[in-house]
């Protein structure tokens, strides 16, 4: 039965057939605004609207980009990539109101690429769909930037993790004095370390162990190279003790240094005194197997880094991609033969300008150049740069060795 309601001078019946779908649709509305469209990525920022958009606009979401490749950042499923050049794409932001002074964000990347049949019958641009990996990462990116310019609320207390490792590293600073301290008191009862007067080695070859002790099977602190200079604080039969830092000393063979020669070669003195090209920025970096086509990093473990145009990007932008592979080539090896982990084998660069671009290098090959056993034509012969005519620098001087086409995803999981 009808029950009639009484709302001024008319009557409203709650049987009518068109109340309960409109209370329906206002119980369901906040749950579609929670819920994104298919292929939109979303996250809430405690900040306004205006001050996302402007960070965007520092991070260059709303410029358009050019892919390295396709695959890794589209849905492949029934797609014939190799019948796709030329991947570009854009975002889509939109912003909405949240909960407070909290603003949602959802972000839509539209990728498209130059499609074409072997015969050439068919072709043009065609969308693809987005995997979720390019709006993922540029929402890391806005939060990561947040972080470091958004001023804090207040400093947060400090966790018990932090506390314990903050307590664990000076615990280990005072008992490497106390170490030291106790080795100097054995110098002096026991004579079997010589102090010697203060001088300075460096050693012969590329990648020689700093151990903890004076033994061959001691841990491996670090692997020099030949442009490292370390001041010798004593001996101890064929070993010399050697100074790392203010609070950590070291063990190296004595038949692996040379002591008064020059510690560089021409090629690292220059590159180990310059920083990075200012021309490109590095967006991330992560390690893992090379999944390309480069036989020579097939399968291996490679460091694979990302880069963007700087701001103020000089007019010649294929030399100064050239110019900053080379620099990260020779800046990630010094610091992958300090590191005791051994399993690094190449360095792969890729470039997000709108040609794109990708170099890479084994590791082998970066400490012969650097070392000066191999010349910079010859090293640049080794490499592989892809496309080619994106780094000028092997266009007419040597023979690019192959095309690395890394597929490594911008945001690595």
């Amino acid at each position: 039965m009808d029950l009639p309601f009484a709302a001024g001078a008319g009557a409203v019946r709650l049987g009518s057939p068109w109340i309960a779908p409109v209370i329906l649709l206002l119980w369901t509305l906040p749950a579609l605004n929670a819920q994104p469209p298919a292929g939109v990525k979303q996250r809430e920022y405690p900040a306004s609207s205006a001050s996302l958009r402007a960070a965007l606009q520092k991070l260059g979401a709303y410029q358009l980009s050019r892919l390295p490749i396709l695959e890794g950042f589209v849905q492949t499923q029934g797609l014939q990539l190799d019948r796709y050049s030329r991947p570009y794409y854009e975002f889509k932001i939109d912003f909405l109101p949240g909960e407070g002074k909290r603003t949602l964000v959802r972000v839509k990347a539209n990728i498209s690429a130059w499609y074409s049949e072997g015969d050439g019958t068919a072709q043009g641009y065609r969308v693809l769909q987005s995997n979720g990996r390019l709006e993922t990462d540029l929402l890391d990116r806005l939060s990561d930037y947040l972080a470091q310019t958004e001023p804090s609320t207040g400093t947060p207390p400090r966790s018990s993790l932090e506390e314990q490792i903050a307590t664990t590293h000076a615990q280990r600073l005072e008992a490497e004095r106390s170490l030291s301290g106790l080795e100097a008191q054995l110098q002096t009862l026991t004579g079997t370390t010589q102090v010697v007067s203060a001088k300075f080695v460096a050693v012969a070859r590329t990648g020689t162990p700093v151990l903890d002790k004076p033994a061959a099977g001691a841990a491996v602190l670090l692997k020099a190279q030949p442009e490292d200079e370390f001041e010798v604080t004593g001996s101890r039969g064929g070993w010399l003790r050697v100074k790392l830092d203010e609070a950590r000393s070291g063990w190296v063979n004595s038949s692996q240094v040379q002591s008064n020669l020059p510690i560089l070669s021409s090629v690292s003195a220059a590159k180990s005194q310059a920083d990075l090209p200012a021309d490109f920025t590095i967006l991330r970096e992560s390690t893992s197997s090379f999944d390309g086509d480069w036989s020579p990093l097939k399968g291996k473990t490679s460091l694979f880094v990302w880069a963007q145009p700087a701001s103020r990007i000089t007019p010649n932008i294929a030399a100064a991609k050239s110019r900053f592979a080379e620099a990260i080539f020779a800046q990630r090896y010094r610091e992958a033969t300090h590191s005791a982990d051994n399993s690094l084998q190449g360095i792969v660069v890729i470039f997000l300008d709108k040609r794109g671009g990708v170099a890479a290098a084994r590791l082998d090959d970066i400490g012969y150049w650097l070392g000066g056993t191999l010349t910079r034509d010859a090293f640049l012969a080794r490499c592989s740069f892809d496309p080619v005519g994106a780094f000028p620098v092997v266009t007419g001087k040597v023979r690019p060795s192959g095309k690395a086409r890394a597929t490594t995803p911008i945001k690595p999981q």
